[in-house]
């Protein structure tokens, strides 16, 4: 019994707790080890009970939910938390992940959905450190005296709260343009679960993301360089993994990690993320330093867009951290890109033209816009003043990134790589 997972449920129906119970009364490795009413019930009994995982209702009298989220969130840091609610608005989500949720389920539930998301919040639980210095005190190779005086590395996220946006062709092609200007660049590709990176740059997922997230005590150099793969274009690529499941075992730490690490080693490093807002896109829009964020010239992406700049002000992301660039631009279409600033109240960056035909013929050849035959075609040549924009924020801001000799891009090994730098 002592590796069962502890559940406590959290609601003010006494015949809702009893329905959720009965759905995991037969499950062999869940006990539910008590009940609360309230949200002030709630935080006394995750202090006296440590349960694993708390199911919590969002809306209660007295403290809510989200209110008793956020205090267990600081009290009892290793129970994960999952918000029941009848309203599944992003509204509600991005509240639940801020007060510190893990999942989300709408009301009414079945019992395999629950259970699934028990398993997999539990799974993916992380591990409590007294100190955010992992990487060092694990015998990384880099002590802790000489991580401030390090070049730090910048992290580029790439997102829109969109599908089909155009972000991994963005990011790609961003990443290439950052490398073929001579600083040394990584691409991540942060949509674990159906990541288009390794088809667009026509590459197979031999190793992925996964490999490093059960070393992440462990990270350093030798072992990230063992697992990034290089593209001709000469670009460094972490791929997800190759089946959706394989992405269950990373976690936002995982990634924060990782990034932390990665920003030892590049002048760059670009993620294509996931338009789904979960603790890992999260994780890596708090860790960039800019958001590339996507749009286009239609409602239902503005309204989404403009939804994602209420939670940027919430999240109290400075302003410049945020670029807004338009994808598929083009003067036919019934929203113009100065409307679209005029209305998000936003300077657009950059207009990225309309090129559907070309744009679809690099992806389905694994060919890249800036590597092949249409790398002077006025999308191409937009993503790579977009490269150059935001090299030159970024180093106006944060001094002078070393740019990469053009030695560095004969396999001169790892140690000459970063004495060059």
């Amino acid at each position: 019994m002592a590796d069962n997972i502890r559940v406590l449920i959290v609601d003010d129906l006494p015949e809702t707790r009893e329905n959720v119970r009965k759905l995991l009364q037969f499950e062999q490795d869940i006990e539910v080890i008590n009940q609360a009413g309230t949200g002030e019930q709630a935080i006394e009994m995750a202090q006296a009970d440590q349960p694993d995982i708390i199911l919590m209702d969002i809306n209660m009298p007295g403290i809510d939910g989200i209110g008793a989220s956020q205090r267990i969130s600081e009290l009892v840091p290793g129970t994960q938390i999952i918000i029941m609610s009848v309203q599944s608005d992003s509204d509600y989500l991005r509240r639940a992940m801020m007060a510190g949720a893990r999942d989300f389920l709408t009301k009414p539930f079945g019992g395999d959905e629950l259970v699934a998301a028990i398993r997999r919040v539990y799974n993916k639980r992380p591990t409590i450190t007294a100190t955010s210095n992992r990487m060092v005190q694990a015998g990384s190779g880099i002590s802790a005296e000489t991580i401030p005086q390090a070049v730090a590395g910048n992290v580029v996220a790439v997102f829109s709260p969109k599908g089909g946006s155009g972000c991994s062709t963005i990011a790609i092609n961003l990443s290439i343009g950052l490398a073929k200007n001579g600083y040394n660049t990584s691409l991540i590709d942060g949509s674990l679960q159906f990541g288009d990176v390794a088809v667009m740059l026509n590459m197979k997922p031999i190793t992925s993301v996964v490999d490093l997230s059960d070393h992440v005590s462990e990270l350093d150099n030798d072992l990230i360089s063992s697992v990034v793969q290089k593209h001709k274009s000469g670009l460094n690529v972490l791929l997800a993994p190759p089946r959706p499941e394989m992405a269950e075992v990373v976690t936002e730490e995982n990634i924060k990690d990782l990034l932390t690490s990665l920003r030892q080693m590049y002048d760059f490093i670009v993620v294509d993320t996931s338009s789904s807002l979960d603790g890992i896109t999260l994780g890596i829009l708090d860790t960039a330093d800019r958001i590339v964020l996507v749009t286009q010239q239609n409602l239902p992406s503005l309204k989404n867009v403009s939804r994602f700049f209420d939670l940027s002000n919430s999240l109290d992301y400075e302003p410049e951290k945020v670029c807004l660039v338009v994808n598929r631009a083009s003067d036919k279409r019934g929203i113009s890109v100065k409307d679209i600033s005029n209305t998000l109240k936003r300077p657009v960056i950059m207009s990225i033209p309309s090129d559907e035909g070309i744009v679809n013929t690099a992806i389905d050849q694994g060919v890249p816009l800036l590597t092949g035959p249409n790398k002077r075609r006025p999308v191409s040549l937009a993503i790579g003043k977009l490269a150059d924009q935001l090299v030159q924020d970024l180093t106006s801001r944060k001094g002078v990134i070393n740019k990469v000799d053009n030695e560095l891009n004969k396999p001169t090994g790892l140690l000459g790589r970063l004495f060059k730098r």
